[in-house]
């Protein structure tokens, strides 16, 4: 087997990367290299390395993480890389990273480094029938709920100290003035929801806590999943040091259980029973739930889509990207501004 034509420069690219971090021997090839669907703020390629040094274990595959020209957010893929090599000796499953290259014009595209391939593949809530499949899991043994929590928890069992100076530290105040100034930035029309979503979110800012490493976009459409288990986190983009009950609101979020023009699954997260979570988060954190606190945070997080999606749509409408999922971001607004309404009590 061996690379198309187009791709071998690719080929060479991460061949040589993989080498110079110690990953590759000097007689390894790339036998197989592919893009995979989706990425907005990241393209993924998949390869397969065959190295003869390893033995009878020659071949290994990895997934390339590529920040292309254009992308949705302009967050940095070094902190990216730096928050998986922090994690690899953690009970978090995550992969092991090989190499960083800091070139914008590389053959990816952007800047790359790639990464052990987990095995299992991604759900997807907002399709009826991956939403089947994690139901199923909740009635039949709650295999992938248990892990979604137990994982959060290890995420939250990690202090500032240890990440200190490579991921972000941010207070409440400073996370909502985060987006806020994105969503300022990127806005097309003046939204008074968003606007009074932002006034009542800064009016409840809840007593603060010690701070931990925040994953800010958990959820279970960033996991792997296989037999019922999850088996990788990925996509630690957006990953901040501040406080932790931001990831228990944002995956609280009914858009993260499908719901997009109709509702989707009732389960948290399409994943479980919201009081089963909450209790289970308190019994292995020790840290009680508070669902006002959650509900302050599900705004925030709401309100953090709001900025993303409003960036895909003034990025697609400014002529930055061809890509039409761009401007469909836009039929996402609707039902996130609902959300908003309703957490605010405006029935």
């Amino acid at each position: 087997m061996s690379v198309a034509p187009a791709d071998a420069g690719r080929a060479a690219a991460l061949l040589a990367a993989l080498q110079e971090a110690g990953s590759a021997s000097p007689r390894a090839s790339v036998t197989s290299l592919e893009q995979l669907e989706g990425g907005w703020s990241r393209h993924s390629w998949t390869a397969r390395v065959e190295d003869p040094a390893a033995g009878t274990d020659s071949a290994h595959d990895y997934v390339v993480r590529v920040r292309p020209q254009g992308a949705l957010l302009d967050t940095s893929l070094r902190q990216e890389y730096d928050t998986y090599a922090l994690l690899v000796d953690d009970p978090v499953p995550t992969p092991r990273v090989h190499g960083f290259v800091d070139d914008d014009a590389s053959a990816f595209g952007g800047p790359y480094f790639a990464m052990d391939r987990l095995p299992g593949r991604s759900l997807n809530v907002w399709r009826p029938g991956d939403r089947e499949v994690l139901q199923r899991s909740w009635d039949d043994g709650r295999g992938l709920a248990e892990d979604l929590v137990r994982d959060l928890a290890a995420i939250h069992a990690i202090d500032a100290d240890r990440v200190a100076g490579q991921i972000p530290l941010r207070s409440f105040s400073e996370t909502v003035d985060h987006w806020r100034g994105i969503y300022e930035e990127v806005r097309l029309v003046q939204d008074p929801v968003v606007d009074e979503a932002y006034a009542w979110v800064r009016s409840r800012e809840p007593a603060p806590v010690a701070p931990r490493l925040v994953h800010a976009d958990y959820r279970i459409g960033n996991c792997l999943i296989e037999d019922d288990r999850i088996t990788g986190v990925l996509d630690w983009e957006l990953s901040f040091v501040g406080d932790p009950r931001f990831d228990l609101g944002y995956m609280s979020l009914d858009y993260h259980a499908g719901k997009f023009a109709a509702p989707g699954s009732p389960l948290l997260n399409a994943t479980a029973e919201r009081e089963w979570f909450h209790a289970r988060y308190t019994e292995l954190t020790g840290v009680p739930v508070d669902q006002e606190t959650v509900d302050t945070f599900s705004a925030l997080g709401a309100l953090m889509l709001f900025a993303i999606l409003s960036t895909g749509i003034r990025v697609y409408a400014d002529g930055g990207t061809d890509d039409i999922r761009f401007l469909w971001s836009r039929f996402a607004l609707p039902a996130l501004r609902q959300d908003l309404s309703h957490l605010m009590g405006w029935r």
